[in-house]
């Protein structure tokens, strides 16, 4: 999610953070859309569909929310929401009480909902346990604890919910920044983030700056179709668009790379990313998470 944007710059000392933050959130967010997918298998249904969770978890007691507010939440057109919003009162998924969208109670305390929100927790936790790594915050070792079968504690449900609410602001950040194109984005972020996954551990993963080309190793539309759960050939052809507008290179047969100069340009996008990681944990604070 690193297409050129407008942001205002970030603080020296902040600065600092801005591509470590950039390297642990992207995994993070490549991990909870996998969940989401195992979720609810089309991508437009699973937005929707976790936007009403979202809000209904954080106010339990609110009203069906209409599809022109649910359009602007998520960024898509009217329509578009319209016709996913059938499918999902369809399936049994939503109700449509006066003409808005809600998920019923059943379907919150359902094992669906309940296994997904453990996934998230789990995928939310190992995130703040890279932002301790990388030296942004500190998480007590105390607060890392797995979920168990059942149901999940009250500090463990408020880091989930957190968790669930950075990753759909990142899904309306990377359709902003790549004009609607989510799938594109998220092939794009695929690519890069698996350029420097083998630095995740290494003193690079703090480097403040920009790494170098030599540092960073080609992925094949294979490895990137079989992470992101997503056809082969759909892959293939953003990748494609990606190379043909230089926003990635072919390094021969060993893959796709995002060289450190498309990285450089997109500044502003880094920046963006690391302010939603910034309220992400102002969040947690405000709901009693130490971190």
């Amino acid at each position: 999610m690193n297409r050129p944007a407008t942001a205002d710059p970030v603080t020296t000392a902040a600065q600092r953070h801005v591509r470590p933050v950039a390297r642990v959130s992207t995994e993070y967010y490549l991990r909870a859309f996998d969940s989401l997918t195992r979720l609810q298998q089309d991508m437009a249904d699973g937005a929707i569909f976790l936007v009403l969770v979202h809000g209904q978890l954080i106010a339990p007691h609110r009203k069906a929310i209409g599809v022109r507010e649910l359009s602007r939440k998520i960024g898509m057109p009217y329509e578009t929401v319209r016709r996913h919003a059938q499918v999902l009162v369809r399936s049994g998924k939503c109700v449509s009480p006066g003409g808005g969208l809600a998920v019923p109670a059943s379907v919150l305390k359902s094992r669906l909902i309940t296994t997904f929100m453990r996934s998230i927790y789990v995928d939310t936790v190992r995130l703040l346990v890279d932002l301790t790594r990388i030296g942004v915050i500190a998480f007590p070792s105390a607060s890392r604890r797995p979920p168990s079968s059942g149901r999940l504690t009250k500090e463990q449900t408020a880091i989930a919910v957190a968790g669930l609410g950075l990753l759909l602001v990142a899904m309306r950040l990377m359709r902003d920044f790549w004009a609607g194109d989510l799938m594109k984005g998220l092939v794009y972020t695929a690519i890069w983030t698996a350029n420097v996954k083998h630095v995740a551990k290494t003193s690079l993963a703090t480097s403040s700056t920009v790494l170098a080309d030599s540092q960073r190793q080609p992925v094949s539309v294979g490895v990137v179709s079989r992470s992101l759960r997503l056809p082969y050939e759909t892959v293939r052809r953003h990748a494609d668009a990606l190379v043909r507008e230089g926003i990635c290179v072919r390094a021969g047969r060993q893959g796709l790379v995002v060289l450190a100069t498309t990285h450089v340009q997109t500044e502003p996008g880094a920046v963006a990313g690391y302010r939603l990681v910034i309220e992400f944990l102002g969040e947690l604070r405000r709901a009693g998470v130490t971190v």
